[in-house]
């Protein structure tokens, strides 16, 4: 491999971004010590990473990497985590922002028309818009099966 290959390369390798994140904020119950959710991540489309801790700390919050069960050492030893600064807090920052916007959901009202003109209204509660219109959509699938929720044409999602 020449020089220009492998700086090619490490330039490729430079640019991770997160292209997906979901979070699994805990409910109100019994105590978890700090932590509050777990999440996962997926690295430009090719990389997935499970087993994130979001936690509370001293100065608020922040991401914990999935640590080794099998390690025998006086401290902890994670499985996977970034080696720069720039991806940690970028992986850091996606995670928290969807954690805040997951912990303060909102309320919707989605509704769909399907070829007959007959409109199904749903109330719906959920951070984002597009995440309200997923899940009025799933929501109508399992009540009335996947075939009428594949024939509706979404009219509008607005909050409450």
């Amino acid at each position: 491999m020449t020089k220009t290959e492998e700086k090619e390369i490490s330039s490729a390798l430079d640019c991770l971004a997160v292209t997906q994140v979901q979070v699994f904020p805990f409910k109100e119950g019994p105590s978890m010590g700090h932590m509050v959710g777990m999440a996962s991540v997926i690295l430009n489309d090719q990389f997935q990473i499970r087993g994130l801790r979001i936690m509370e700390g001293e100065h608020g919050l922040f991401v914990g990497y999935p640590m080794d069960p099998f390690y025998k050492g006086d401290d902890f030893r994670s499985v996977c985590f970034p080696m720069t600064r720039q991806l940690r807090e970028h992986i850091e920052n996606c995670v928290l922002e969807k954690y805040s916007a997951s912990a303060d959901p909102k309320e919707w009202v989605v509704e769909f028309k399907n070829e007959d003109e007959m409109t199904i209204k749903l109330d719906v509660s959920e951070s984002t818009r597009a995440g309200a219109i997923v899940l009025a959509k799933g929501k109508i699938e399992a009540k009335y099966g996947k075939k009428v929720a594949e024939g509706l044409e979404l009219v509008s999602a607005t909050e409450k």
